[in-house]
């Protein structure tokens, strides 16, 4: 089977899509091949992740009324070059994982006649998919609200839920942070590229910070990495303050991540049954990030607060109450296991193949 994935914008969307590439092309040889946008993220990852990739070039519906406009005319040529790749390429499914990207080539692939599978990492479906929602054979979710009223939606998950089945060496990446293996341990993690606003947050959190029992990694993001360590001074010997990490790494060994909730996160941390508390993002659209936690939060799966609550010892007063309640980091972490589904890559790659063997059915 020939699988044409449309990704872009965000890790959010390009790792959840590079899970199940992988999984398809190792577990089940299919061949794989990637477009997204040219000038965005995708366009160094996938290639560098080892999959064919065909740029487009579009823009979202953000920002001054003269950049929507220029995004609406950019979104018929993506469609032109969108067509044009398709013919190409002549998968046997596409399949869309969201980010603005997705919608001129799910729109070109619905009147290719080639079959079309949407993924919605979020529980507030994104404007691309909700974009070409009535065109997709099937459209898999994470969560149970998204795409509630449409027929076609098969709850399934997001496939960095499946992380579990891996085998991972998180052996490397402790001692590269000199952590200490008889010490709680803190991951905050705004996002691989960090997030300023945060960071000003973190700065009081060190100021703050009192020892007790427990060590904590700081990732504060390679862009502002150098003007942090500035003007934090010297910090507290079990505070490590870093550029990046990798989090896969870390997430078997953490007593406690603070991060943001987007969707690939909030299914790592329900993979791994982790103890969380959730800042959701204030700058993404249609604020997503909320109605992802508040999912987890509902059932006592997580600890939540916004940005714009957090004082200058908040942080430091709502990890250390976490870490001094064993009992109930513990259930908070238990109730993001019951939520888990740790086979979701497999159910998905299942899924879509139906699709395509429904589809070349009723061509016979």
């Amino acid at each position: 089977m020939k699988v044409c994935i449309v990704t872009g914008g965000s890790g959010g969307h390009i790792y959840p899509a590079l899970t199940y590439a992988d999984y398809i092309s190792k577990n089940r040889g299919d061949e794989v091949v990637f477009i997204g946008n040219d000038y965005k993220m995708e366009s160094k990852i996938i290639p560098e992740a080892g999959y064919a990739f065909y740029g487009i070039h579009n823009m979202g519906l953000q920002g001054s009324v003269i950049a929507k406009v220029k995004a609406v005319f950019s979104q018929f040529k993506a469609y032109r070059v969108a067509r044009s790749h398709l013919k190409d390429i002549k998968p046997d499914v596409v399949v869309a994982f969201g980010g603005y990207v997705s919608a001129p080539v799910s729109l070109a692939a619905s009147k290719l006649n080639i079959p079309l599978v949407l993924h919605e990492q979020n529980a507030f479906p994104g404007k691309a998919n909700k974009m070409v929602a009535d065109r997709a054979s099937v459209i898999i979710t994470c969560y149970k609200e998204a795409f509630s009223d449409m027929k076609t939606v098969q709850y399934l998950g997001n496939p960095r839920a499946s992380l579990i089945h891996e085998t991972i060496d998180s052996e490397p990446e402790w001692k590269r942070l000199g952590l200490k293996d008889d010490l709680k341990t803190v991951l905050m993690v705004m996002g691989s590229q960090g997030s300023s606003s945060m960071n000003e947050k973190f700065l009081q959190y060190i100021e703050n910070f009192e020892f007790t029992d427990y060590q904590v990694v700081i990732v504060v993001g390679p862009t502002n990495y150098e003007g942090f360590v500035k003007r934090m001074g010297t910090p507290d010997e079990h505070v490590h303050v870093v550029d990046f990490v990798d989090q896969k790494a870390l997430l078997p060994k953490i007593d406690l991540i603070v991060c943001r909730s987007g969707a690939s996160t909030i299914a790592e941390i329900e993979s791994f049954g982790l103890s969380s508390l959730l800042i959701p993002s204030p700058h993404v659209a249609n604020n997503h990030q909320f109605y992802n936690a508040k999912s987890l939060y509902d059932v006592n799966a997580c600890e939540m607060i916004e940005e714009a609550n957090i004082g200058s010892t908040t942080l430091n007063e709502k990890v250390n109450s976490l870490l001094d309640d064993e009992e109930k980091r513990k259930q908070i972490g238990i109730n993001a296991k019951n939520l888990a589904m740790p086979n979701a890559v497999s159910d998905i790659a299942d899924c879509i193949e139906k699709v395509v063997d429904s589809y070349g059915s009723s061509k016979d």
